[in-house]
Parts: C-alpha cells; sequence; structure tokens
C-alpha cells in the first residue's frame, strides 16, 4: 500500500502541500521501478520516462517531492532517491462525515502516517473521510483524516466536531455566541451550533492521507 499525502502542518494548516497530477505520476513511477528493479531510476531515466527535455526537469520534480516529506535523498550519490516508507502507525477509529455528521466507532485497525504529520507531545488518531463536502480544501471521500487529540481550536481550523453524539469534519469559524461548521463545497450550508447543543471538538486535522489503489 502506498500513500501520496497532503501535510496540513506546514504554514499553520492555512496552506497545504499538494500533490500535483504530474508530481503524482512520478512518485508512482518511482515506487514501480524501484519495486521491480531494487533501486531508484537515475534522473535521466526519470527524464526518458515522461519525456522531459533534461535531466534538471527531473530533478526539479525529485526535489519537490523530497520536501514534501515523500522522498530520501542523498546528493551525491548516482541513483539518489528512495521512496519513504517508515512512519508512525495511529489507530484508526473509523469513518468521519464530510457531508453530514455520522457517528464513527473503534475499529482494531492501524494506518501508517509521516512523522511529519505527529506532534510529539500529543495523541493522534485516523478517521477516513466520507462525503463530498470538504473538496475544495483538496479533501475527498476516501481519504484517510489525521487528527491531532484535543478539546479545543483557533477559529478557522479544519476539525473534528461532534454533535449530538455524531462527528464531522469541517472548518470551524466562531460568530458572536455561536459556532459555525463550514463545508469546502458550495452545495452544503454550514451547520450552526447554538450554545446549547451537545458540541465538543474532537480534535484538528493535520494531514490527510490518499491511498493511490483504494477499493474503498
Amino acid at each position: 500500500m502506498y500513500y501520496f499525502s497532503i501535510d496540513c502542518t506546514k504554514n499553520v494548516l492555512h496552506h497545504r502541500f499538494m500533490i500535483t497530477p504530474k508530481q503524482k505520476l512520478v512518485l508512482e513511477f518511482l515506487q514501480k521501478f524501484i519495486h521491480e528493479n531494487g533501486y531508484a531510476p537515475s534522473y535521466q531515466e526519470i527524464a526518458n520516462a515522461f519525456g522531459f527535455s533534461s535531466r534538471s526537469t527531473a530533478q526539479k520534480y525529485v526535489e519537490r517531492l523530497r520536501e514534501s516529506g515523500f522522498l530520501d535523498s542523498e546528493t551525491n550519490a548516482k541513483r539518489s532517491v528512495s521512496v519513504k516508507q517508515s512512519g508512525i502507525h495511529l489507530p484508526l477509529l473509523g469513518r468521519v462525515a464530510a457531508g453530514r455528521p455520522i457517528e464513527y466507532h473503534i475499529h482494531q485497525e492501524f494506518v501508517e502516517v509521516p512523522s511529519s504529520f505527529i506532534q510529539v507531545d500529543a495523541d493522534h488518531f485516523c478517521l477516513i473521510v466520507d462525503g463530498d463536502s470538504m473538496i475544495n480544501e483538496g479533501i475527498l471521500s476516501g481519504d484517510y483524516a489525521v487528527v491531532r487529540k484535543q478539546d479545543h481550536a483557533s477559529d478557522g481550523s479544519i476539525v473534528v466536531a461532534s454533535i449530538s453524539g455524531e462527528s464531522t469534519l469541517k472548518k470551524m469559524i466562531r460568530k458572536r455566541n455561536k459556532i459555525e461548521l463550514h463545508a469546502a463545497n458550495p452545495k452544503y450550508a454550514p451547520l450552526v451550533v447554538l450554545p446549547e447543543a451537545d458540541f465538543r471538538i474532537e480534535g484538528v486535522l493535520t494531514g490527510v492521507l490518499r491511498n493511490l489503489h483504494s477499493t474503498r
């Protein structure tokens, strides 16, 4: 199983690294090449595979993937890149709605998460995103949401919030005496949380993982 990811911890959650379609193709090529050959392709082999005019273009793609945390590289090595496989295993607690609230349950499953998504002194967990209301934030149905467990969040944060015992993934906006949970899809209206509502914050989104070959 291999993931490409969006790291939501960079730039205070407001500017996430999103892998481009071409970067995804390069990443998949690297994974397949390494799996089949036992070593990484050279920059020239990458350039040849994608019709790049020069090795420097291939090098730029590799550098971007390395900066985003998907690759390890050694600048002086001929075969200079390797796909990162190590990470931290977090419990998968179930599904969370990116549409209307749905309940989630504890499951005995774990998801491997890049260490860059994790704050060392905090607890984290994963949920599978269900629905399309956060698509304009790059969060799709079937993605794995990586969540830092906490009961508070700053205005504008993307949170997992519980409403009457059911959980949803939304951007939290504070307005005077109420809280609104905003989707990132214009077809969904905000969820208005009144003061008397049974509401709590379960955690703050720190990253999203996408399984390129998921059948979920």
